[in-house]
């Protein structure tokens, strides 16, 4: 008996939590370059070691901000000075936050962001988007799906990009077209290249047209969990197998002695 509860307890881990919040500050952009404001937040249990911000973005350029050790709830902010590659359309367009870190022993993380540049003229995107929750096991490999929405009266063609930490892998971005009040899903492959077990990433789809001479842009977001993969030896059917087994030798013991 006593073996059969060892092989059946969970294994106790105990390990610190490093929580980071990011938060984006950005101005209408009249010019070539502007300002864009990140503040940083551990409120977890653990020191960030080796923090790093970068800004991931198609149609703007900033250099990396080195932030090294981020201590539990000292808020860290610092501006980006963000410039065009190239000529664009006034309006909205989508920029991600990446954090880099590392905990006291060194394993890299990183997490994900959303915001928004206004270049010149704000828009209002009439696209909206569900992203599917999504639990991964091991190195296996599963379809995350993306719910795209045209609420408007006219069809657009949509580049649609998915946006995940650098522990996570999914397949290229897209092309598509909507029509007025269509819904479509779409379905990437997303497997785990080094997320550890336990952890949970937030992943962002970017949505952007162009209409009328004047770009838009969505981004929707969803979570990525990291479940445990099965080491036992044992197929699954054993351990139950033995419960029920035990349990029936037991009865038929006490209904013995009875007789």
């Amino acid at each position: 008996m006593l073996i059969l509860i060892l092989l059946l307890s969970p294994q106790l881990v105990s390990a610190g939590v490093i929580s980071l919040t990011a938060t984006i500050s950005t101005d209408v952009m009249t010019e070539n370059t502007t300002k864009v404001l990140v503040k940083l937040l551990n409120s977890g249990d653990e020191a960030a070691h080796n923090v790093q911000i970068s800004l991931l973005t198609d149609d703007f350029e900033s250099n990396p901000i080195f932030v090294g050790i981020l201590n539990l709830n000292v808020p860290f902010e610092r501006n980006f000075t963000v410039s065009l590659k190239e000529d664009i359309l006034p309006g909205n367009y989508p920029i991600v936050v990446l954090v880099d870190y590392a905990d006291a022993n060194g394993y890299p993380f990183s997490s994900v962001s959303p915001s928004y540049i206004t270049y010149k003229t704000p828009t209002v995107s009439k696209l909206s988007s569900v992203v599917s929750e999504l639990v991964l096991a091991g190195k296996e490999t599963k379809k995350l799906t993306l719910t795209v929405r045209n609420l408007d009266d006219f069809s657009h063609n949509l580049n649609v990009k998915l946006i995940l930490p650098r522990e996570l892998k999914v397949d290229e971005e897209r092309t598509i077209s909507t029509q007025p009040k269509e819904e479509k899903e779409l379905n990437f492959d997303v497997s785990s290249f080094s997320a550890l077990p336990g952890s949970s990433y937030v992943v962002l789809a970017n949505i952007e047209y162009d209409y009328n001479g004047l770009h838009y842009s969505s981004i929707g977001r969803g979570t990525v969990m990291i479940g445990e993969e099965s080491t036992s030896i044992l197929p699954n059917w054993l351990p139950i197998t033995g419960i029920i087994f035990l349990g029936g030798v037991f009865i038929l013991y006490q209904f013995k002695g009875k007789l």
